[in-house]
């Protein structure tokens, strides 16, 4: 019969062999990690002993050390740098303290070594220094002792030399008693003249007086007079010398444009403004009357052409070819100066505009030879007007009671009131023109371009709401609001009926 087929048992024995034999292995090797691990212990106990005998030496040689260098009240070395009280921050201060600059050179860190090393050197210097300087003090003692023996000998011809002097001082003290009596004669004789000069100098001065009184008073009142008949003058006559600075060459109604006979080599320059006069003007910058028309340089063509916009014009005396223009800021080859007081508000804000004057004026190549700030200040300070000034340009003179309560406002106020008549009066004595700042405005061809209404804000502002209808009656200030009906003409029900045709009936607004 065939071998029987392994069963149930044989499995069984063969797992159990395997199960011994692998816990046979696990065991040997545990055992000989055990062994392992235990010679490792013993060899780190022994390096533990080796390491704290090493610490307790190297302890016994650091407390020796600060006892040796003075610091044994320190417990901390202080090798980490972060603890004040510790023995290397306090050697490292003393070092720094003591002996840095003993050291040659000087290191960032001073060792004790070099310390007392260089201090070694020193005390050896100073002690060589010591010797030298008891022999010199030895020479010096006997240089002195022969002075002394000297300076006696001297002192003893200075006193027989004083004897002398004393004899022929107590001489001249004599001499010059006589003389100051014979002095104290002339004297008295120079004061009794004195005396009778001063007498007639003060009657000489009275008259004087007398004469400068007079004269003081017959020129203030031709200077009264003076300033009277210019005052009329101007009132009356107006009249202006000042000459047109060119004309208009060609005039494009159609884009507003017109070309003059002003460029380049006349020291021309962009949005410089002119006034345009008519042709037959009595005398520019004498009214503005004459002018119907204001330009402004938009582009510098050639030497003696510059095209300009318009930017206002009389509809009722059109600009044309010849047409003379005047800006008293522009000169050819010349600056022209001008005075200014009071405040200078360009679009009737309530504000000043003076940093925009000072741009056009300086752009125009003109300048300002005294001003009157917004605080009544005089610039440059101290400084009078003189004929230089072509015009006193007198802005708005404000009013000291509007401003109740306002203490500092009302004293600058008033600084401008007094600057005021002070430029009047000189402007008078100097025979400058006087003119309002709108009219100067006038002059140069100024034209506010822009007006800007801010929600809110409190100020003057001459925008009406709405427009008014030069033929109706209606009051402004009324209802101006829509009431919301269309007109027929553009409902949606109109359909195919084509365009509407008028009643022939006018509005009852333009009845007569």
């Amino acid at each position: 019969m065939a071998g029987s087929k392994p069963t149930a048992v044989h499995f069984s024995l063969v797992a159990f062999v395997m199960l011994s034999l692998g816990l046979s292995i696990v065991l040997y090797i545990t055992m000989k990690e055990q062994q392992k691990s235990a010679s490792a212990a013993k060899e780190a106990q022994d390096l533990a002993s080796e390491k704290q005998t090493a610490f307790e030496n190297a302890y016994d040689d650091i407390e020796a050390l600060k006892r040796l260098i003075g610091y044994e009240g320190f417990e901390d070395v202080g090798a980490q740098g972060n603890n004040e009280n510790s023995v290397i921050v306090a050697a490292r201060k003393d070092l720094n303290t003591y002996a840095r600059e003993q050291v040659q050179p000087s290191p960032t860190t001073p060792t004790f070594k070099d310390s007392m090393q260089s201090m070694r050197a020193a005390l050896d210097t100073m002690s060589e220094q010591s010797k030298t300087y008891n022999v010199g003090m030895q020479d010096a003692g006997s240089r002195a002792l022969a002075e002394q023996t000297a300076i006696q000998n001297k002192l003893d011809q200075v006193q027989q030399s004083q004897d002398q002097s004393e004899q022929q001082l107590q001489k001249l003290i004599t001499d010059q008693t006589e003389k100051i009596a014979e002095k104290d004669r002339d004297l008295a004789k120079i004061r009794q003249d004195l005396s009778a000069e001063r007498v007639q100098k003060e009657q000489v001065s009275d008259e004087l007086d007398r004469t400068r009184r007079a004269l003081n008073e017959e020129i203030a009142l031709l200077e009264k007079s003076n300033q009277f008949l210019r005052t009329q003058l101007n009132e009356l006559e107006n009249q202006s010398f000042d000459k047109p600075d060119g004309q208009i060459v060609r005039v494009d109604n159609t884009t507003r444009r017109v070309w003059i006979d002003l460029g380049s080599q006349d020291k021309l320059r962009q949005q410089v403004s002119f006034s345009v006069y008519t042709q037959d003007h009595r005398g520019v910058g004498r009214g503005a009357e004459d002018i119907k028309a204001k330009i402004e340089v938009s582009k510098i063509i050639d030497g003696h052409l510059a095209e300009c916009r318009i930017t206002q014009e009389d509809f009722d005396r059109p600009i044309q070819a010849g047409d003379p223009i005047y800006s008293p800021l522009f000169t050819p080859g010349a600056t022209e100066y001008f005075t200014f007081v009071g405040i200078l508000d360009l679009d009737d804000d309530g504000k000043s505009d003076r940093d925009i004057v000072h741009d056009f004026i300086a752009n125009a190549g003109a300048a300002i030879e005294v001003e009157v700030d917004d605080q009544g200040n005089r610039s440059p300070e101290g400084r009078k007007m003189t004929v230089k000034s072509k015009f006193l340009v007198i802005g708005d003179i404000p009013d000291p009671t509007q401003f109740a309560g306002f203490d500092e406002r009302q004293a600058e106020i008033q600084k401008i009131i007094d600057e005021h008549g002070a430029l009047l009066k000189e402007s008078l004595q100097q025979g400058i023109k006087i003119v309002t700042f709108s009219d100067f405005l006038n002059y140069i061809g100024y034209e506010n371009r822009q007006r800007l209404f801010i929600a809110g804000e409190n100020r003057k502002y001459n925008l009406k709401s709405g427009s008014r209808s030069t033929g109706t009656d209606e009051v402004l200030g009324a209802n101006r609001l829509s009431s919301g009906q269309t007109s027929q003409r553009f409902r949606s029900d109109r359909g195919n009926r084509g365009q509407d045709t008028s009643s022939g009936q006018t509005s009852k607004a333009f009845g007569n």
